[in-house]
C-alpha cells in the first residue's frame, strides 16, 4: 500500500509539472524559469517537443493524471479494480521507456539539458520500479495466463517495427543519393522513426512481459540473451541514426544554424550508410530469434558469431554503397 501512496503523490507532482511546463510553452514571451542552469526554454519548444504530433507536455499531463486517478481507485477499490493493475502498469512501463527516449535526445540531439525534463523523467522512474514492485504478484499470474496473446502482440509489433525500419533505411539511402534532405523527405523520416520507436516501446514492454514469469529460465536461454543484445544495438544504433546524424543532414540541408565543419555531410552520410545496415541486419536478426520457439541446438557463441557475422557483411554492403555513389559524384 505504501507503493501506491507513494505514486499516487509522485503522478500528482508530475501532472502539476507537466502542466507548468504547459503553461509555460503557451506563455512564449513569459520568462522560464530554469534551474542548475538548464535550457529548459529551447529544449521544450525543439522540433522535439512532440511526439507523433502531440506535444509531450500533453502526453505527460494525461499520463500522470491517469496513474494518480488509477491508483487512486485500486486502493480504495481494489475488489473491483483489480484488473487495473496490469493496465497502470503498462503505463508506466511506456512511461519509463519514453523518458529514456526523450532524455537521450536532450543529450545527444539537442545538447541541452531542461532540469524540468529530467525531473518529470525522474518521477516516471520511480513510479515504474514502485508499479513493478507493489504489482508483481498480481500481474505475474495474469501474465502467465494471457502468455500466448502477449507472444501474439510481441510478434506483431516485431514485424511492424521491422518493415518500418526497412523502409526508413530505404528512403533514407534513397534521399541521400543527391546529397540533399528535402524538407518533404525529412517530414516522411520522422513520422516513420517515431512510429518505428513506438513500436520498440512495445517490443520491450511484451519482452518483458514474457520474461518477468520465467525470468531464471530465460537467462539460461542463448537465444534470449543473444536477442537482448540485439535490441540492445538496435536501441542505440537507431538512436544515433535518427536522433544524430538525421537531424545534423536535416540542419545541413536546411543551412540551419549549427556548428559546421568542412565535409561534415560527407561524414554524416558515411555513418548513415554504415549505420543502416546494421539497423537492418539487427532487426530481422531480433524478428528471427523471436520466431524460433524452444530449444535451439545453438550455443550462445555460435548464435552471437552467426549475428556479427551477418553485421559486418551489411556494413560492408553499406561501405560500398557509399564509394559507390561517391565515385559516381567526382565522375
Amino acid at each position: 500500500m505504501i507503493d501506491y501512496i507513494l505514486i499516487v503523490f509522485v503522478a500528482f507532482a508530475g501532472f502539476m509539472l507537466s502542466s507548468y511546463l504547459f503553461h509555460k510553452k503557451r506563455e512564449k514571451k513569459e520568462h522560464f524559469t530554469c534551474p542548475l542552469r538548464g535550457k529548459c526554454a529551447e529544449v521544450i519548444r525543439s522540433d522535439f517537443s512532440k511526439f507523433m504530433g502531440v506535444p509531450v507536455e500533453i502526453i505527460g499531463m494525461a499520463y500522470y493524471a491517469g496513474i494518480a486517478i488509477g491508483y487512486g481507485l485500486f486502493m480504495a477499490f481494489p475488489t473491483v479494480f483489480s484488473w487495473l493493475s496490469i493496465l497502470l502498469l503498462i503505463a508506466s512501463s511506456l512511461a519509463f521507456f519514453f523518458s529514456i527516449y526523450l532524455t537521450f535526445i536532450q543529450l545527444v540531439s539537442l545538447k541541452k539539458l531542461c532540469t524540468w525534463c529530467l525531473l518529470s523523467a525522474t518521477f516516471c522512474t520511480i513510479i515504474f520500479f514502485a508499479a513493478l514492485y507493489g504489482s508483481l504478484e498480481i500481474v505475474e499470474p495474469i501474465l502467465v495466463q494471457y502468455q500466448s496473446v502477449i507472444i501474439g502482440a510481441h510478434i506483431l509489433f516485431m514485424g511492424l517495427g521491422l518493415g518500418a525500419a526497412t523502409l526508413t533505411d530505404v528512403l533514407f539511402f534513397k534521399f541521400l543519393k543527391d546529397l540533399h534532405v528535402s524538407e518533404k523527405e525529412a517530414e516522411v523520416l520522422t513520422t516513420v522513426s517515431e512510429f518505428i520507436w513506438f513500436a520498440l516501446g512495445f517490443i520491450l514492454l511484451t519482452g518483458l512481459a514474457l520474461a518477468i514469469p520465467e525470468a531464471s529460465t530465460y537467462l539460461q536461454t542463448p537465444k534470449f540473451l543473444v536477442k537482448m543484445i540485439v535490441v540492445l544495438v538496435i536501441v542505440t544504433n537507431g538512436a544515433f541514426l535518427t536522433l544524430y546524424i538525421a537531424p545534423k543532414l536535416v540542419k545541413i540541408s536546411f543551412r540551419q544554424e549549427h556548428d559546421h565543419r568542412a565535409g561534415e555531410m560527407i561524414r554524416a552520410r558515411k555513418l548513415a550508410f554504415l549505420m543502416g545496415p546494421v539497423s537492418i541486419v539487427s532487426w530481422y536478426s531480433a524478428f528471427i530469434l523471436g520466431m524460433m520457439h524452444g530449444d535451439v541446438a545453438f550455443t550462445f557463441a555460435q548464435i552471437l558469431g552467426a549475428y556479427l557475422l551477418f553485421l559486418v557483411i551489411g556494413v560492408s554492403i553499406g561501405w560500398w554503397a557509399e564509394c559507390r555513389v561517391c565515385r559516381k559524384e567526382s565522375a
